[in-house]
Protein backbone atom coordinates (compact mmCIF):
# COMPACT_ATOMS: atom_id res chain seq x y z
CA UNK A 1 0.00 0.00 0.00
CA UNK A 2 0.67 3.64 -0.84
CA UNK A 3 2.35 6.14 2.26
CA UNK A 4 -0.39 7.94 3.67
CA UNK A 5 -0.38 11.53 1.89
CA UNK A 6 0.86 14.23 4.27
CA UNK A 7 0.01 17.93 4.54
CA UNK A 8 -3.29 19.64 4.62
CA UNK A 9 -7.07 18.63 3.49
CA UNK A 10 -7.09 19.85 -0.13
CA UNK A 11 -10.67 19.36 -2.42
CA UNK A 12 -10.43 17.59 -5.40
CA UNK A 13 -13.20 16.72 -7.93
CA UNK A 14 -13.01 13.43 -10.18
CA UNK A 15 -15.38 11.72 -12.56
CA UNK A 16 -15.89 9.35 -15.38
CA UNK A 17 -15.12 10.30 -18.77
CA UNK A 18 -18.83 10.99 -19.60
CA UNK A 19 -19.96 12.71 -17.00
CA UNK A 20 -22.26 9.61 -15.22
CA UNK A 21 -20.19 9.65 -12.29
CA UNK A 22 -19.07 12.61 -10.39
CA UNK A 23 -17.16 12.99 -7.14
CA UNK A 24 -15.22 15.16 -4.77
CA UNK A 25 -12.37 14.22 -2.22
CA UNK A 26 -10.52 15.95 0.42
CA UNK A 27 -6.43 14.79 0.35
CA UNK A 28 -3.71 16.33 0.81
CA UNK A 29 -2.05 17.77 -1.81
CA UNK A 30 -1.42 14.74 -4.19
CA UNK A 31 2.08 14.45 -5.05
CA UNK A 32 2.25 10.34 -5.38
CA UNK A 33 0.43 7.06 -6.08
CA UNK A 34 0.30 3.87 -5.60
CA UNK A 35 1.20 1.39 -9.35
CA UNK A 36 0.03 -2.32 -8.55
CA UNK A 37 1.89 -4.55 -10.96
CA UNK A 38 -1.40 -7.44 -10.26
CA UNK A 39 -2.80 -8.29 -13.98
CA UNK A 40 -5.87 -5.77 -13.25
CA UNK A 41 -4.05 -3.16 -12.56
CA UNK A 42 -1.68 -3.58 -15.20
CA UNK A 43 -4.14 -3.94 -17.79
CA UNK A 44 -6.20 -0.70 -16.53
CA UNK A 45 -3.67 0.93 -15.43
CA UNK A 46 -4.75 2.32 -11.90
CA UNK A 47 -2.79 4.96 -9.78
CA UNK A 48 -4.05 4.39 -6.41
CA UNK A 49 -5.05 6.88 -3.48
CA UNK A 50 -6.04 5.85 -0.38
CA UNK A 51 -8.65 8.48 1.13
CA UNK A 52 -10.81 8.02 4.07
CA UNK A 53 -14.42 7.26 3.15
CA UNK A 54 -15.49 10.23 4.97
CA UNK A 55 -13.57 12.41 2.77
CA UNK A 56 -15.31 11.17 -0.47
CA UNK A 57 -18.35 13.33 -1.71
CA UNK A 58 -20.42 11.83 -4.12
CA UNK A 59 -21.38 14.79 -6.39
CA UNK A 60 -23.83 13.12 -8.92
CA UNK A 61 -24.83 9.20 -10.07
CA UNK A 62 -24.27 6.87 -6.96
CA UNK A 63 -22.07 3.71 -6.49
CA UNK A 64 -24.98 1.71 -8.52
CA UNK A 65 -24.22 4.17 -11.56
CA UNK A 66 -20.81 2.04 -11.49
CA UNK A 67 -20.10 -1.37 -13.14
CA UNK A 68 -18.65 -4.21 -10.56
CA UNK A 69 -16.13 -6.51 -11.75
CA UNK A 70 -14.13 -8.99 -9.21
CA UNK A 71 -12.19 -11.91 -9.57
CA UNK A 72 -10.86 -14.88 -7.70
CA UNK A 73 -11.81 -14.30 -3.85
CA UNK A 74 -14.10 -11.48 -4.31
CA UNK A 75 -11.87 -9.49 -1.90
CA UNK A 76 -11.48 -6.33 -3.96
CA UNK A 77 -14.52 -4.84 -6.14
CA UNK A 78 -13.51 -2.43 -9.18
CA UNK A 79 -16.07 -0.02 -10.29
CA UNK A 80 -15.86 1.34 -13.38
CA UNK A 81 -18.56 3.39 -15.54
CA UNK A 82 -20.23 1.20 -17.66
CA UNK A 83 -20.23 3.94 -20.50
CA UNK A 84 -17.19 5.35 -21.19
CA UNK A 85 -15.10 2.42 -18.96
CA UNK A 86 -13.14 5.02 -17.02
CA UNK A 87 -11.97 2.75 -13.83
CA UNK A 88 -12.64 4.65 -10.90
CA UNK A 89 -12.08 2.77 -7.78
CA UNK A 90 -11.69 -0.02 -6.13
CA UNK A 91 -13.41 -1.22 -2.90
CA UNK A 92 -11.82 -3.74 -0.44
CA UNK A 93 -14.90 -4.17 1.83
CA UNK A 94 -12.87 -6.48 4.26
CA UNK A 95 -10.64 -3.78 5.18
CA UNK A 96 -10.09 -1.35 8.35
CA UNK A 97 -10.61 2.38 7.65
CA UNK A 98 -8.04 4.01 5.59
CA UNK A 99 -7.63 0.53 3.02
CA UNK A 100 -10.89 0.21 2.94
CA UNK A 101 -10.99 1.92 -0.82
CA UNK A 102 -8.70 3.71 -3.17
CA UNK A 103 -9.92 5.97 -6.03
CA UNK A 104 -7.89 6.04 -9.50
CA UNK A 105 -5.88 9.10 -9.58
CA UNK A 106 -6.26 9.23 -13.32
CA UNK A 107 -9.95 10.60 -12.78
CA UNK A 108 -9.02 13.74 -10.64
CA UNK A 109 -9.47 16.59 -12.34
CA UNK A 110 -6.49 18.77 -13.35
CA UNK A 111 -3.96 16.42 -12.54
CA UNK A 112 -0.87 15.90 -14.41
CA UNK A 113 -0.24 12.23 -14.16
CA UNK A 114 3.14 12.03 -15.31
CA UNK A 115 4.53 14.19 -12.98
CA UNK A 116 2.95 12.02 -10.03
CA UNK A 117 5.79 10.12 -8.22
CA UNK A 118 5.04 6.02 -8.86
CA UNK A 119 5.07 4.14 -5.57
CA UNK A 120 5.09 0.23 -6.36
CA UNK A 121 3.63 -2.15 -5.16
CA UNK A 122 3.88 -5.37 -5.76
CA UNK A 123 0.30 -6.92 -5.95
CA UNK A 124 1.62 -9.94 -8.34
CA UNK A 125 2.87 -11.13 -5.71
CA UNK A 126 -0.37 -11.69 -3.24
CA UNK A 127 -2.69 -14.36 -4.27
CA UNK A 128 -3.48 -17.09 -6.70
CA UNK A 129 -0.75 -16.20 -10.29
CA UNK A 130 -3.47 -15.19 -12.90
CA UNK A 131 -3.85 -17.05 -15.42
CA UNK A 132 -3.94 -14.89 -19.28
CA UNK A 133 -7.15 -15.92 -20.91
CA UNK A 134 -6.02 -18.09 -24.22
CA UNK A 135 -6.80 -16.93 -28.17
CA UNK A 136 -7.84 -19.43 -29.83
CA UNK A 137 -8.91 -17.84 -32.98
CA UNK A 138 -8.04 -17.19 -36.47
CA UNK A 139 -4.13 -15.75 -36.91
CA UNK A 140 -4.12 -12.43 -38.60
CA UNK A 141 -3.90 -12.28 -42.24
CA UNK A 142 -0.58 -9.67 -42.29
CA UNK A 143 2.38 -11.13 -44.32
CA UNK A 144 5.59 -9.92 -42.15
CA UNK A 145 8.83 -10.74 -42.24
CA UNK A 146 10.25 -11.73 -38.97
CA UNK A 147 6.49 -11.29 -36.96
CA UNK A 148 5.95 -11.96 -33.95
CA UNK A 149 2.54 -13.52 -32.86
CA UNK A 150 1.32 -11.37 -29.61
CA UNK A 151 -1.90 -13.06 -27.74
CA UNK A 152 -4.04 -10.17 -25.51
CA UNK A 153 -7.49 -10.26 -23.38
CA UNK A 154 -9.14 -8.03 -21.44
CA UNK A 155 -8.86 -9.13 -18.00
CA UNK A 156 -11.93 -11.79 -17.94
CA UNK A 157 -11.59 -13.18 -21.03
CA UNK A 158 -14.59 -12.54 -22.79
CA UNK A 159 -12.82 -10.35 -25.20
CA UNK A 160 -9.12 -11.73 -26.88
CA UNK A 161 -6.90 -11.17 -29.56
CA UNK A 162 -4.00 -11.92 -31.36
CA UNK A 163 -1.52 -9.49 -32.87
CA UNK A 164 1.14 -10.02 -35.63
CA UNK A 165 3.59 -7.27 -35.58
CA UNK A 166 7.23 -6.95 -35.80
CA UNK A 167 9.06 -7.73 -32.20
CA UNK A 168 7.48 -5.03 -29.88
CA UNK A 169 10.88 -4.19 -28.30
CA UNK A 170 13.45 -1.01 -27.63
CA UNK A 171 13.81 -1.04 -31.44
CA UNK A 172 10.36 -1.32 -32.37
CA UNK A 173 9.82 1.36 -35.82
CA UNK A 174 6.39 2.14 -34.83
CA UNK A 175 5.05 4.58 -32.64
CA UNK A 176 4.39 3.99 -29.32
CA UNK A 177 1.90 6.81 -27.98
CA UNK A 178 0.84 7.67 -24.62
CA UNK A 179 -1.85 10.57 -24.92
CA UNK A 180 -2.80 13.01 -22.52
CA UNK A 181 -6.53 13.79 -24.01
CA UNK A 182 -9.49 13.17 -21.70
CA UNK A 183 -10.34 9.75 -22.38
CA UNK A 184 -6.56 8.55 -22.75
CA UNK A 185 -5.63 9.84 -19.24
CA UNK A 186 -8.17 8.41 -18.07
CA UNK A 187 -7.81 4.63 -19.31
CA UNK A 188 -4.29 5.21 -19.41
CA UNK A 189 -4.09 3.92 -23.31
CA UNK A 190 -0.47 2.94 -24.29
CA UNK A 191 -1.48 3.12 -28.00
CA UNK A 192 0.34 1.39 -31.07
CA UNK A 193 -1.08 1.49 -34.43
CA UNK A 194 -1.11 -1.77 -36.42
CA UNK A 195 -2.68 -2.31 -39.85
CA UNK A 196 -6.37 -3.77 -39.90
CA UNK A 197 -4.97 -7.10 -41.11
CA UNK A 198 -2.65 -7.44 -37.77
CA UNK A 199 -5.66 -7.80 -35.55
CA UNK A 200 -7.76 -10.59 -35.20
CA UNK A 201 -10.48 -10.02 -32.27
CA UNK A 202 -13.07 -12.83 -30.52
CA UNK A 203 -15.48 -11.93 -27.86
CA UNK A 204 -16.97 -8.54 -30.24
CA UNK A 205 -20.55 -9.56 -28.87
CA UNK A 206 -18.73 -8.49 -25.50
CA UNK A 207 -17.39 -5.01 -26.54
CA UNK A 208 -18.24 -1.81 -25.30
CA UNK A 209 -18.02 0.71 -27.24
CA UNK A 210 -18.08 4.91 -26.56
CA UNK A 211 -18.40 7.78 -28.87
CA UNK A 212 -17.74 11.51 -27.51
CA UNK A 213 -16.28 14.73 -29.34
CA UNK A 214 -16.57 14.45 -33.02
CA UNK A 215 -18.41 11.24 -33.21
CA UNK A 216 -16.18 9.58 -35.45
CA UNK A 217 -14.40 6.77 -33.17
CA UNK A 218 -15.20 4.29 -30.74
CA UNK A 219 -13.45 3.71 -27.93
CA UNK A 220 -14.06 -0.20 -27.60
CA UNK A 221 -13.71 -1.65 -23.49
CA UNK A 222 -14.69 -5.31 -22.40
CA UNK A 223 -18.22 -4.36 -21.22
CA UNK A 224 -17.84 -7.10 -18.21
CA UNK A 225 -14.57 -6.15 -16.99
CA UNK A 226 -14.12 -2.68 -18.30
CA UNK A 227 -10.31 -3.12 -19.89
CA UNK A 228 -10.07 -0.70 -22.43
CA UNK A 229 -8.81 -2.59 -25.99
CA UNK A 230 -8.54 -0.18 -29.48
CA UNK A 231 -10.00 2.50 -30.78
CA UNK A 232 -11.41 2.49 -33.92
CA UNK A 233 -13.75 4.31 -36.77
CA UNK A 234 -17.44 4.52 -35.82
CA UNK A 235 -20.02 2.80 -38.38
CA UNK A 236 -21.39 5.96 -39.94
CA UNK A 237 -23.71 6.44 -43.44
CA UNK A 238 -22.57 7.96 -46.25
CA UNK A 239 -24.22 11.09 -45.28
CA UNK A 240 -23.15 11.07 -42.24
CA UNK A 241 -19.52 11.27 -43.70
CA UNK A 242 -20.40 13.57 -46.12
CA UNK A 243 -21.24 16.15 -43.58
CA UNK A 244 -17.74 16.09 -42.05
CA UNK A 245 -15.84 18.85 -42.11
CA UNK A 246 -12.25 17.81 -44.70
CA UNK A 247 -9.74 16.85 -41.35
CA UNK A 248 -12.81 14.50 -39.68
CA UNK A 249 -13.11 13.02 -43.58
CA UNK A 250 -9.66 12.08 -43.62
CA UNK A 251 -8.98 10.96 -40.28
CA UNK A 252 -12.55 8.94 -40.63
CA UNK A 253 -11.11 7.16 -43.16
CA UNK A 254 -8.12 6.36 -42.25
CA UNK A 255 -9.38 4.50 -39.19
CA UNK A 256 -10.48 1.94 -41.88
CA UNK A 257 -6.98 0.92 -42.34
CA UNK A 258 -5.60 0.94 -38.74
CA UNK A 259 -6.67 -0.99 -35.60
CA UNK A 260 -4.79 0.90 -33.01
CA UNK A 261 -4.15 -1.68 -30.12
CA UNK A 262 -4.06 -1.00 -26.54
CA UNK A 263 -0.58 -2.46 -25.40
CA UNK A 264 -1.58 -3.34 -22.05
CA UNK A 265 -3.97 -5.86 -23.21
CA UNK A 266 -0.79 -7.92 -24.35
CA UNK A 267 -0.71 -10.70 -21.97
CA UNK A 268 2.84 -11.67 -20.38
CA UNK A 269 4.11 -8.24 -22.23
CA UNK A 270 5.92 -5.94 -20.53
CA UNK A 271 5.64 -2.32 -21.54
CA UNK A 272 9.29 -1.68 -19.65
CA UNK A 273 10.62 -3.81 -22.73
CA UNK A 274 9.47 -1.74 -25.66
CA UNK A 275 10.74 2.23 -26.19
CA UNK A 276 9.48 5.21 -24.34
CA UNK A 277 6.20 6.02 -25.56
CA UNK A 278 5.78 9.74 -27.08
CA UNK A 279 4.07 11.79 -24.25
CA UNK A 280 1.36 13.43 -26.58
CA UNK A 281 0.00 16.67 -25.31
CA UNK A 282 -3.02 16.55 -27.47
CA UNK A 283 -5.68 17.59 -24.83
CA UNK A 284 -5.54 21.32 -25.71
CA UNK A 285 -5.99 20.39 -29.46
CA UNK A 286 -8.65 18.19 -30.05
CA UNK A 287 -12.18 20.17 -30.85
CA UNK A 288 -14.33 20.35 -29.40
CA UNK A 289 -12.52 21.17 -26.34
CA UNK A 290 -13.77 18.50 -23.59
CA UNK A 291 -15.27 20.34 -20.16
CA UNK A 292 -14.56 18.47 -17.12
CA UNK A 293 -18.25 18.08 -14.79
Amino acid sequence: MAEAQQGPLRTYRGNCHCGAFVYEVELPEIKSAAECNCSICLKKGYLHLFPLWEHFKIVKGDESTLAAYTFGPGAMIHKFCPTCATPVMVNRPGLAAGQRFSLNARAIQGLNKWELERQQSDGKARGNPYQAPEYNGSKPSAEIENAKLYSGSCHCGAVTLALKSVPLDKEYPGRVVDCNCSVCERNAYVWIYPKADQVTIQGEENIGRYQFGNYILDKTFCKTCGVAISNLGAELTDEQISGLREGLREWHARAEFIFPVNLRVLNNFNLKDIKEPQKATRGAEILPQYVNP
